[in-house]
């Protein structure tokens, strides 16, 4: 009488094959995990910065217009609006006879840059400006202004601007 072999094949997965699978695919999990973490905190960073930047470009485009058209100026400490100063946080600008044609003042209460009506012109971000005059060039205004980015971190701005002739 011969031996009875079994031709039947195993089907299926042993246990150590299984808890690999289930293994692997939690490392896979977890990886993609952290990968889109990181992509998610990248974009919001970058979008709070494109904010301070567009706050930063809109505050800069309201001053340079206004410098722009203005033959002097004088630089002043507010609520001081007599004596002139350097570096200040208040500037009169003024047209041809030296009549003041419009004024930028850093409000320290309310952390606003205001113009000569008491209208805001800044966001919320802002919390410093201060003026001073080029020392090369005395037709030239460098403004200077602290603002905080959406991650809370100070970035510090700086510019200038002349006068027209």
């Amino acid at each position: 009488m011969q031996p009875i072999r079994s031709k039947s094949r195993q089907s299926g997965l042993t246990l150590i094959e299984l808890m690999l699978v289930i293994m692997l695919s939690m490392v896979v999990t977890l990886g993609a995990g952290a990968v889109y973490r990181g992509v998610d905190r990248s974009f919001k960073s970058g979008a709070h910065k494109m904010v301070g930047q567009a706050e930063a470009t809109q505050l800069s485009t309201i001053i340079s217009r206004q410098m722009r058209v203005s033959s002097g100026y004088m630089i002043y400490t507010v609520p001081d609006r007599v004596q002139e100063t350097n570096p200040g946080n208040g500037i009169a600008l003024m047209d041809d006879v030296g009549n003041v044609t419009y004024r930028f003042e850093w409000n320290e209460d309310d952390r606003t840059l205001t113009d000569g009506a008491g209208t805001s012109l800044t966001a919320t971000s802002v919390r410093m400006i201060q003026f001073s005059p080029d020392p090369v060039s005395p037709l030239t205004i460098r403004y200077s202004y602290r603002a905080i980015d959406g991650d809370g971190h100070i970035v510090d701005i700086e510019s200038a601007i002349a006068l027209r002739n």
